[in-house]
């Protein structure tokens, strides 16, 4: 039998974030309860003990009120002999039939963590281990896939696999009944996601997205997830005028919850603590920020989690006439994707056993990992590219010798480098004069190039357009502001604690335009970059108390209006930003 911790994503759900979904979504000691992606069991045991704690007398709950779904039989057993009382399932939740089924008053779980590239391979996977399990042998596995066709089409398929129980388990529920699950929360602010937000929208009041800032919950599954409660509703006008409670939880569970798992006031605690999270306005305290809207104010291709994540000071500001995004004035492409580093990248042993001409190398700066300055230079590169020109004519070269041994090494073959008419021939790039780092752990820089540098695809170059004055954009580019929305734009949805960007998420941050600024706003900027450019940048925590970087973060924040207060809740919440995904990470 296959782990089903990497074949199937399989976690089981610590008991604080069990009881916190249960208290969200188990409100009657009758009420009937499904999970459909039930494992052993562990979600549903927990929810009996709920039903003991709330009933009046243990005669007083239905038979029958549990269900579970489990695909892997030996694990439907397991969960069987566990729960006696429950009903489970050994079935593929997404080929069951809702209409063979009563309607649920609460569907519950913990769906598996598969990643959207995995699904391929996961239906066949599912499918062999259906056959091996001894599921009717004259049934074809490769035409049983885990999700239906009908299914997998409703969204983009990177969605990952808990995205689909969403899907087909509407169907399960009755009117007004409440579905909580603990699902990775990358979908809330990638393109990917917007087809599942859009169902979500139509199909149920969003009773609240919460998420942790200080504990990963399920640090063996290195995502990142965040509980998701909602609320069955075919009334658009309740839909719309609904209270969405986006939460960030500012202290551990467990000390949220103060009674002990098998403590009987524990159900009592925790409804407390639901009480608390859905307060009428926003609120924010040492326990959680809470950011309420109405529902229909939330838009399917929007950034939720900038709700959940954002302070105040961006929310209210970031609208503001002076700022711009960041693709009106400039434009960010990565650097080369060669196809093949190992034969491109040349370090100073491959130069000197292979005598590789110098007009056909270049310094690359293939990453910003050890550098710490904002003006680079080719001595800060460690490896140089090779750059061979098409027509350029290679006989007798020592470049050539190189070139057919890497023919050798099967490099021509790879799919980014056959596309090439000369699979050894990169096409031209014109160097740009700043670049940014595609992922960030310790220091947020947006170096400048003194000299014309090719970049790796981990790096982003920014283009300015023609009248934008350079130093200035590198001033805005570095500052606080800029950081703080690559903390909100970014994703840290992998758990390992680095801030991963796209160039789309870059080309969107808002800043103020350097082509409207003074002369005299140039040049103090310029000054002030300078002045910063000539030390080495330090942690973020320790670069924001320098008196340099403080001078720079002034003048671009008096750009932009902003007071004292607000400057100084900028740099808290960046500070803040970074400690938790470095926290959640450790």
């Amino acid at each position: 039998m296959p782990d089903k911790q990497h074949t199937f994503g399989q976690f089981e759900t610590p008991v604080d974030i069990a009881d916190l979904l249960l208290g969200f979504c188990l409100r009657r000691p009758t009420d009937r309860v499904l999970d459909p992606g039930c494992g052993n069991g562990a979600l549903l045991q927990r929810a009996a003990q709920w039903q003991r704690w709330m009933a009046s007398a243990p005669e007083s709950i239905p038979a029958e009120t549990l269900t579970g779904v489990e695909l892997d039989r030996n694990t439907a057993v397991s969960a069987q002999t566990r729960l006696p009382q429950a009903t489970i399932l050994n079935q593929n939740f997404f080929n069951l039939d809702p209409d063979e089924q009563r309607l649920y008053d609460a569907i519950i779980g913990n769906p598996p963590y598969t990643r959207a590239e995995w699904l391929d391979e996961l239906r066949q996977t599912a499918a062999q281990l259906t056959f091996a399990w001894g599921n009717d042998p004259t049934t074809d596995p490769e035409t049983q896939p885990i999700i239906p066709p009908q299914l997998w089409a409703r969204l983009s398929q990177r969605a990952g696999l808990y995205a689909y129980f969403f899907l087909h388990g509407v169907r399960f529920l009755r009117e007004g009944g409440r579905f909580g699950l603990i699902v990775p929360n990358g979908w809330l602010d990638v393109a990917y996601g917007t087809e599942l937000k859009r169902f979500l929208l139509t199909q149920f009041k969003i009773i609240a997205i919460i998420e942790s800032g200080v504990e990963q919950w399920f640090a063996q599954a290195k995502v990142n997830t965040c509980l998701v409660v909602l609320e069955k509703c075919s009334g658009p006008n309740r839909r719309a005028e609904n209270r969405v409670r986006l939460v960030r939880l500012q202290r551990p569970l467990t000390s949220l919850i103060a009674n002990t798992a098998t403590d009987y006031r524990r159900q009592q605690a925790v409804e407390r603590l639901v009480t608390r999270l859905l307060p009428a306005q926003s609120r924010h305290n040492d326990d959680a920020d809470v950011h309420v809207v109405q529902q229909q104010t939330l838009l399917p291709d929007a950034r939720w989690g900038l709700h959940l994540r954002a302070p105040t000071v961006y929310l209210q500001r970031r609208e503001q006439a002076v700022l711009t995004p960041l693709q009106t004035w400039a434009t960010v492409q990565r650097g080369y994707t060669t196809g093949a580093n190992e034969f491109f990248y040349l370090d100073a042993k491959t130069i000197d056993r292979w005598g590789i001409e110098a007009v056909f190398r270049q310094p690359i700066l293939k990453s910003l990992r050890g550098l710490d300055r904002l003006r680079l230079t080719a001595a800060d590169c460690r490896h140089e590219l090779l750059l061979l020109p098409p027509t350029a004519n290679l006989a007798g070269t020592a470049v050539a010798a190189y070139i057919a041994w890497g023919e050798q090494q099967g490099f021509h073959q790879r799919h980014t480098c056959a596309a090439r008419p000369r699979w050894y021939s990169l096409p031209p790039a014109t160097p740009a004069p700043i670049v940014l780092p595609k992922g960030v752990w310790r220091r947020h820089l947006a170096p400048l190039l003194a000299d014309p540098l090719p970049v790796d695809q981990q790096l982003y170059q920014v283009y300015l357009a023609a009248d934008v004055p350079l130093l200035a954009a590198a001033a805005c580019l570095n500052s606080a502001w800029f950081m703080l929305q690559c903390e909100l734009h970014g994703r840290v949805n992998l758990g390992a604690g680095v801030l991963w960007l796209a160039a789309y998420e870059l080309a969107a941050i808002s800043l103020p335009d350097p082509r409207a600024f003074t002369p005299a706003q140039t040049e103090e900027l310029g000054q002030l970059f300078t002045q910063l450019a000539q030390r080495p940048c330090l942690d973020i925590e320790q670069e924001l108390d320098q008196p340099d970087r403080l001078a720079l973060d002034t003048a671009v924040f008096n750009l932009m209006g902003f007071t004292a207060d607000e400057q100084t809740a900028v740099h808290d919440s960046l500070r803040a930003s970074v400690q938790t995904r470095r926290r959640r990470a450790a």
